[in-house]
């Protein structure tokens, strides 16, 4: 495998880990801190799993 290859593997690792967190937190209703226009926000982890989901969706067309 060349570099490309291990970072593409790391970086889908890395929103396979993000999307079960988002799960988790959604689960116990918690808000998840994200980074948006140079500040840390609460995002509340159902509307992230959403995000997820259209996004998840688009890739799939």
């Amino acid at each position: 495998m060349d570099k490309k290859s291990y970072s593409a593997l790391a970086m889908d690792a890395m929103h396979r880990a993000s999307k079960k967190a988002a799960e988790k937190a959604a689960a116990l209703d918690l808000s998840i801190p994200v980074w948006k226009d140079d500040k840390i926000i609460l995002v509340k982890a159902k509307d992230k799993l959403q995000k997820y989901a259209q996004h998840d969706r688009r890739l799939e067309l």
